[in-house]
């Protein structure tokens, strides 16, 4: 009895660190991508070699800065599958403002991008700033 729940659990283990890789690979919809503000520009973009494609439906996304928390993060360069053919891979823009930068995420064509809180403030303070000098 102990043999074989050990063996079924196992399996199961096996089973989902397998799939592991695959659902990696798809980005969970997770509602609105955040435009978010940086003090800093994004370091220089790295250089990565393209492995083969997957398959023919797969796209290659190149590699990128992304804004966590209050610093950039490389996101490497991947083979994706698009959820379907009517949709297509947005690249990141960096746009300076004034002193700072503003960062809108990586991201697919469905998929909505919004002003977060930390982009809201900074507009808000900078405009009022700029109100003040005028």
């Amino acid at each position: 009895m102990y043999r074989h729940l050990m063996k079924s659990m196992a399996l199961t283990a096996f089973a989902v660190f397998a799939a592991l890789p695959a659902s990696a690979q798809v980005r969970a919809d997770i509602g609105p991508l955040h435009i978010r503000i940086a003090t800093e520009a994004p370091p220089p973009i790295r250089y990565e070699r393209r492995p083969p494609r997957p398959d023919r439906d797969s796209v290659w996304i190149a590699g990128y800065w992304d804004r966590q928390g209050d610093q950039w993060a490389w996101s490497s360069g991947r083979w994706e599958r698009p959820r379907d053919r009517n949709v297509r891979w947005i690249r990141p823009r960096y746009v300076r403002e004034g002193r700072a930068w503003r960062y809108e995420p990586a991201h697919w064509s469905h998929e909505q991008l919004v002003e977060g809180e930390d982009y809201q403030r900074w507009k808000h303070d900078h405009d009022r700033d700029h109100d003040r000098r005028n």
